[in-house]
């Protein structure tokens, strides 16, 4: 039998530490208030002295600039930021003038440089809603982090320049998916800028790195990617050809239409597939006798490809179809009896 007296020592070691539990609890919850009364007090100072300086009040006053250098990192952060989002033109420049005399810009770039990833990512973030172009975020693009990498591809949509443009073509078939999405992101929210310099990536790349570039292609429509989608055609890998078929049925054209068609006869299903809906996807009505012929294919995908090509077409799609229909092939009258059941939004 354990003794009274040590049952009354462990109870009131435990009543100690619950004790002490709620002290530190109470504590750390007064200095939270604090800190959070100290920070928005900072924050409201280190607003009227920005608005200062930038109304030309305080232009020569040293004693603003010191406020601003003087804040914590977070609220100095935070009071940058929430004006950056208001200003443009000569406002913008002036506030990034200003934000240089605090020091602010130089923190942000030895934070991009730091062992950790959420530093770095800090940093990048800051930089870029700041709309500072920095050579060192270019470098980041090639971050071991991915989050890092997406930050930086962010920051990159705003600057369409060569060596940014090597770096995010680079990253087309990044493995990691955000970073490869944020890549794709930037390059199409560059608009006009980056189709050029996607034309000549698509000239000199083959392969998986090729696939990803037409895919990107495919979003921006433009005739300038005709050539390299038909050469990609030739490609050796499957998945490379059918996207430059998506790419081919995107721009459309009598040129990308008779490679499609050839494509109807390529050795791989998947490559069948993209030409059939591509050529779906432009209303090709003359390919319509090929693409009926297509319904009879040994693969799945080639022949509902196919089917969904010929509703797409119309009247000329609807009447091969209905001939299909009654073809002795089960394989042929199956899809095309079930494409002319489909309803219309199922298309």
């Amino acid at each position: 039998m354990i003794d009274q007296r040590v049952l009354e020592l462990v109870m009131w070691a435990e009543l100690s530490l619950l004790v002490l539990s709620l002290a530190v609890f109470f504590v750390h919850g007064l200095w939270l208030y604090f800190s959070d009364k100290r920070d928005a007090r900072l924050t409201a100072e280190g607003r009227q002295a920005l608005a200062r300086l930038l109304d030309g009040e305080g232009t020569q006053s040293p004693a603003d600039v010191g406020i601003l250098r003087a804040l914590p990192r977070d609220v100095q952060t935070t009071v940058f930021l929430e004006i950056s989002k208001n200003l443009t033109g000569g406002g913008r420049r002036e506030l990034n003038r200003i934000a240089g005399l605090t020091g602010i810009f130089d923190r942000a770039r030895d934070m991009c440089g730091s062992r950790r990833w959420t530093r770095r990512l800090k940093g990048a973030r800051f930089l870029a809603q700041m709309e500072q172009s920095d050579v060192i975020i270019t470098k980041l693009l090639r971050d071991s982090h991915p989050a890092v990498r997406a930050q930086a591809a962010e920051w990159a949509a705003a600057h369409p320049v060569p060596e940014v443009f090597d770096e995010l073509f680079g990253l087309l078939a990044d493995p990691e998916t955000l970073s490869r999405f944020a890549v794709q992101d930037a390059l199409l929210r560059m608009g006009r800028d980056a189709v050029e310099p996607l034309a000549r990536y698509l000239e000199n790349h083959s392969g998986q790195a090729a696939a990803a570039g037409l895919h990107l292609a495919a979003a921006m429509v433009e005739p300038v990617f005709i050539p390299a989608a038909i050469s990609h055609t030739l490609d050796g890998l499957p998945e490379v050809r059918a996207a430059a078929a998506s790419l081919l049925g995107a721009v459309g054209g009598a040129e990308a239409a008779s490679r499609l068609v050839d494509l109807l006869d390529d050795p791989d299903p998947d490559v069948r597939a993209a030409a059939a809906f591509a050529l779906g996807r432009m209303r090709h009505w003359p390919a319509g006798s090929r693409l009926a012929a297509v319904l009879e294919d040994s693969s799945w995908a080639p022949r509902r490809a196919a089917a969904l090509a010929l509703r797409s077409i119309g009247g000329p799609g609807v009447l091969l179809l209905r001939r299909a229909a009654v073809s002795p092939v089960q394989r042929a009258s199956d899809i095309a009896l079930l494409a002319l059941d489909m309803p219309a939004a199922a298309r």
